[in-house]
C-alpha cells in the first residue's frame, strides 16, 4: 500500500517531532474494514522492541527483548493487537520495508 511521506512524518497533524528528530520508521497497522492507523515511531529498528517489555516501567536495557528480525517484530504486532489484519514497517520517507498478514502468521505456524 502507498502511504505518503508526509502522512509517515506528522503526528497529531504535524511534523514538528520529525523536523527535530530526522528519518526513521513507523508501523502501520491495517484493519478488516480497510482503514490503517499509523503507530510509532523509531530511529532504528531495533528500538520498536521496546513495545514489547514484559514490564514497566522500563529500569534496564535487559527488560528489552532482543531484536530478531523485521519479520518477527510483525509477528509480535499481530499476535498482541488481535484486531489488526495486518502490520507493516515503513520508513518515514515513503517506503515499505516489509509487512505482514495474520493469514501469513496462521500459515507460518501451521
Amino acid at each position: 500500500m502507498q502511504v505518503s511521506k508526509d502522512e509517515l512524518r506528522k503526528v497529531k497533524g504535524n511534523d514538528e517531532w520529525f523536523n527535530k528528530y530526522g528519518e526513521g520508521y513507523r508501523i502501520l497497522y491495517f484493519y478488516e474494514d480497510g482503514h490503517y492507523y499509523i503507530g510509532a515511531y523509531a530511529k532504528h529498528i531495533k528500538s520498536f522492541m521496546m513495545n514489547f517489555c514484559k514490564q514497566y516501567p522500563i529500569m534496564d536495557e535487559s527488560d528489552i527483548p532482543e531484536f530478531v528480525s523485521i519479520d518477527d517484530l510483525l509477528e509480535r504486532y499481530l499476535e498482541s493487537l488481535k484486531d489488526i489484519t495486518s502490520v507493516a514497517l515503513y520508513k518515514t520517507d515513503g517506503t515499505c520495508i516489509q509487512m505482514k498478514t495474520r493469514k501469513e502468521l496462521k500459515n507460518s505456524k501451521g
